[in-house]
């Protein structure tokens, strides 16, 4: 089975930009058609029912994992029987949606802090909150259908659907707001088109499976279900702690010192979230490939895969981890106009948190999930957060921020090197030696032309020229010099070749146009 890994990361690519442009598109309608408090509802419902992608408990994960092993294939009466209960528990979770819906709608006042209303807006506002979670609960069972196109490789097509749903959704609010149309109505048309892009993956899952069957089953095989459940439940474990995890650490300098310490975190965290989020869309390839590879038994081919992929992996993420370590001061000054030595520190720490994260960790996190080693992630992830809560709170009133970001590296440095790197190494025959050399040192090296560079640049232009144009030079100096380091340091023979072979026949069509 040829696995399209660029077409994948090339339309991840792609979605990531649409949603970027629509949602500042969307933000401005919003705020011109329907004014800042009606926004603010708008923001808050999302808020409010983001939470019921709680209520999947890890059963997504279980249909992608159970399709990528083509399960299909193999018997698929029991893929069905599998999918039909997945389908059936998100079922029973949407009525918990709608009993928790119809109780909160009594609270609309305190939960979205609008006591001081008139009647007749306190019944608008629930009339919202209504909507919203009623089409919250309707469409709640289908989100299970684009886990299924992740586990047929097909990530293209799920990407496809979504482009065109946001074009759509698009259109679709210049309409209403052009008509007149309130948040009633856009709420309405959200959960309609919501639900229509779901059944699209739909209708190409029952193409690309023969045979496919979704019934509901209110009483469905309880070993089955004992069996999804051992992995799924381990699955939803490892989502709550990495939410504690990534929540918490705000929360506690908001408790411990106050709302200026916390608003330094949060702005230097930014620019590293950026850099998580950029180089995400090429991970998600490693879950189904993992998943069938591993169920075919075939560990020295997986361990190649996942030994090149953290190769890649690693050229984004140290190309990115440099250029911020170098200027973050003037990105931070130029993009949220703040200078403050405390936030340069925090983006810097936090950025190499997430280095460490996209080398080492992601990848092998996704392979022991997909690998029958989940119950050894969970336990893993849930350590990690107990000790970086623990930690951060005996710091914390010590050394502020500051704490809290050195101990979320301090922790995580701790179970890559002695718990995760180890135990990804010993159940992919993969080398020490080989992985540290391919996985981080071949990209450092390739870093050091572009590294001197910068140095030169920021001692020359920094406080000479505007920082847009500091950071275009340095970004034009980092376009040409990183690429060419990494085709001689990080490519392989074999790539090399490839790519030249690309340019030349470019160049030999090129020559071909220019004489015709």
């Amino acid at each position: 089975m040829k696995i399209p890994v660029f077409r994948n990361t090339a339309t991840n690519y792609l979605i990531m930009a649409v949603r970027l442009a629509q949602g500042i598109l969307v933000t401005r309608w919003l705020l011109a058609s329907l004014g800042q408090e009606y926004y603010g509802l708008w923001a808050l419902l999302w808020s409010f029912f983001c939470y019921s992608l709680l209520l999947d408990f890890g059963f997504g994960v279980t249909a992608q994992k159970s399709t990528s092993t083509e399960l299909y294939r193999r018997d698929i009466d029991r893929y069905n029987r599998t999918i039909s209960t997945v389908f059936s528990f998100h079922a029973a979770m949407s009525a918990v949606i709608l009993l928790g819906t119809g109780v909160a709608a009594f609270f609309v006042p305190v939960l979205l802090h609008v006591e001081h209303s008139s009647p007749e807006e306190l019944a608008y506002f629930r009339s919202c909150f209504l909507c919203f979670g009623i089409g919250s609960a309707l469409v709640f069972p289908f989100g299970m259908f684009q886990e299924i196109l992740v586990g047929l490789q097909r990530l293209y097509l799920r990407n496809y659907i979504n482009v065109v749903s946001k074009l759509v959704e698009l259109a679709g609010i210049l309409v209403i707001f052009a008509l007149g149309g309130g948040l009633i109505t856009l709420i309405l048309f959200t959960v309609i088109l919501t639900a229509l892009t779901q059944l699209s993956m739909l209708f190409f899952i029952r193409r690309l499976i023969p045979g496919f069957r979704l019934r509901f089953r209110v009483l469905p095989d309880p070993e089955l279900f004992r069996e999804i459940f051992h992995f799924s439940g381990f699955v939803y474990l490892t989502s709550v702690a990495r939410l504690a995890w990534g929540r918490s650490g705000a929360l506690l300098i908001s408790i411990f010192c106050g709302l200026g310490p916390t608003a330094v975190y949060q702005l230097g965290g930014r620019l590293p979230a950026l850099m998580g989020q950029l180089t995400g869309p090429y991970q998600e390839n490693i879950s189904p490939i993992t998943a069938l590879l591993h169920s075919r038994n075939k560990v020295r081919r997986l361990g190649l895969i996942l030994r090149n992929s953290m190769r890649w992996n690693s050229f984004l993420a140290t190309g990115m981890t440099v250029g911020i370590l170098f200027f973050s001061p003037v990105l931070l000054r130029f993009l949220f106009r703040v200078e403050s030595p405390e936030a340069i520190a925090v983006c810097r720490i936090m950025t190499l948190s997430i280095y460490l994260s996209l080398v080492f960790r992601t990848i092998p996190e996704r392979y022991f999930l997909m690998a029958d080693s989940h119950r050894f992630l969970s336990w893993l992830v849930i350590g990690e957060s107990v000790c970086f809560v623990i930690l951060s709170i005996v710091f914390l009133p010590h050394y502020q921020e500051i704490a809290v970001v050195c101990c979320a590296f301090g922790v995580k440095l701790a179970g890559t090197c002695v718990l995760v790197v180890p135990r990804f190494l010993r159940r992919t025959g993969i080398g020490f030696r080989p992985l540290l050399c391919d996985t981080c040192l071949r990209q450092l090296g390739a870093t050091l032309p572009a590294a001197a560079a910068w140095y030169a640049e920021l001692r020359l232009f920094e406080g000479r020229i505007p920082d847009f144009w500091l950071l275009a030079v340095a970004g034009g100096t980092a376009a040409i010099l990183y690429p060419a380091a990494s085709f001689r340091l990080v490519a392989d023979e074999k790539e090399r070749g490839k790519i030249f072979r690309k340019i030349r026949t470019y160049v030999n069509l090129v020559k071909i146009k220019g004489i015709r």
